[in-house]
């Protein structure tokens, strides 16, 4: 989808379309991580620690017993293709950025929509966010760019972020226990 996503006219180049990409998707991070922190400090502190340690728990439960996460299993919308403009780079940025509306690959995703909800900090979680997006979408346009493809590479990345996710939610548990 990232080659595909080229921006007509005099900006038809990959690199205007990548910034698209990119941009849009975290744009998309920001909102996403903005309303995830509102929404944590809306709720009194001991019933978001409460919140957290339960989702804490099942996504290490589901991440201890299931090779891969909860998620959309789908590609964004090949559709988008067809615009041939800028669309085609913001829709697909924009739907990367959000994280949960496509297939994730990997445990450690949820690490981002609990730290924000934890942080109960709009600015922080829209900063965790679009660190997120920029990696997710970041890399990846990286990658094409340089026509680089990883043979294996979700299977070969779980060795890592899998553990890395085990790591990252087990560290909250100290942080929120004190707030119950």
């Amino acid at each position: 989808m990232i080659t595909r996503a080229r921006v007509s006219g005099c900006f038809g180049s990959s690199v205007v379309a990548g910034a698209v990409l990119i941009l849009s998707a975290m744009g998309a991070a920001a909102l996403t991580g903005a309303f995830s922190g509102l929404l944590g400090a809306a709720v009194e502190p001991p019933t978001r620690a409460l919140l957290a340690v339960t989702a804490v728990s099942a996504v290490l439960a589901g991440a201890a017993f299931r090779p891969a996460p909860w998620q959309l299993d789908r590609e964004t919308d090949t559709r988008w293709l067809a615009y041939n403009d800028w669309r085609t780079a913001a829709y697909n940025g924009f739907a990367l950025g959000l994280g949960f509306t496509t297939r994730i690959g990997f445990w450690l995703w949820y690490v981002v929509p609990l730290t924000a909800f934890v942080a109960a900090d709009p600015l922080l979680g829209a900063a965790g966010y679009m660190v997120f997006a920029l990696t997710r979408v970041g890399l990846s346009a990286l990658l094409t760019s340089a026509d680089v493809y990883v043979t294996g590479g979700i299977a070969r990345a779980r060795m890592v972020t899998d553990p890395l996710a085990f790591a990252a939610l087990g560290a909250l548990y100290p942080v929120l226990t004190p707030l119950l």
